[in-house]
């Protein structure tokens, strides 16, 4: 898909659609950080809660961490998921979360089509980038969406008139399950040391939480100094085989 035409005097620019869809209008938080990445003179950006009648008026589709079916998406071709693991690890639910819990030393966010099966759709683009002992699930999140909002970005700009090239995923599969409110709960027989992975992958609102003498307490650890920006991001093209190291980010 080539966009739609805006004339400004005597050239035409090419305007790219996207779609990004959300469960409901309300989670849409990032305006500013949207145009930054996707700017309104080369983007034309619709926030949507319903799959598109017609996805081919769209050059690409991205469902932000929606949780409704949507049976179309594969037979689209332009459907991209934003999937935090390194797939095919850690297919499912609460990637972040894992990532603590499981000590990750790297932050992997995969670029993937939609695929019928949950998460197994070929992989478009990566960027990973270390997990630091300053950062907690809090602040993940927030660099979270901005690499991903990078990464819609780089995809563009790769393939400006559609056509991506992906890989097949390859190697043993893992599924994380889903978590509930009651998994959040310590146990105080661990040492803090063993807790600490637990705690780190903890949200405010969703905190770490324990019982004494019948009063429910709650957890929250944070670093003294707020973490900065990954200074080092690496990008992977694979169907490509190009990859791309970014420095000096903030």
């Amino acid at each position: 898909m080539e966009g739609f035409p805006e004339i400004h005097s005597d050239t035409i620019v090419m305007i790219s659609r996207i779609c990004i869809l959300f469960n409901k209008f309300e989670e849409f938080d990032f305006e500013a950080l949207l145009y930054h990445y996707l700017p309104r003179e080369k983007y034309e950006v619709e926030i949507a809660e319903v799959f598109p009648e017609d996805p081919s008026d769209y050059q690409l589709i991205v469902p932000w961490s929606f949780q409704k079916i949507i049976k179309q998406a594969e037979e689209a071709g332009n459907v991209v998921v934003m999937h935090s693991s390194n797939l095919p690890e850690g297919r499912g639910w609460a990637p972040i979360y894992f990532s603590f819990k499981e000590q990750k030393s790297e932050y992997v966010i995969s670029g993937i089509f939609a695929a019928d099966e949950v998460d197994t759709g070929d992989v478009i683009v990566r960027a990973r980038f270390p997990i630091e002992a300053g950062y907690t699930a809090r602040f993940i999140r927030e660099v979270d969406k901005e690499i991903s909002l990078m990464l819609i970005a780089r995809i563009l700009e790769k393939w400006p008139s559609g056509n991506m090239t992906a890989i097949r995923q390859s190697g043993i599969g893992s599924y994380r399950a889903r978590r509930t409110p009651q998994d959040n709960e310590v146990d105080m027989k661990n040492t803090l040391e063993d807790l600490l992975p637990h705690l780190r992958g903890m949200e405010p609102q969703n905190p770490a939480f324990f019982f004494f003498n019948g009063v429910k307490y709650l957890i929250e650890v944070r670093p003294e100094f707020e973490p900065v920006f990954p200074k080092q991001v690496t990008i992977e093209y694979p169907g490509l085989n190009e990859i791309e190291v970014l420095t000096g980010l903030t």
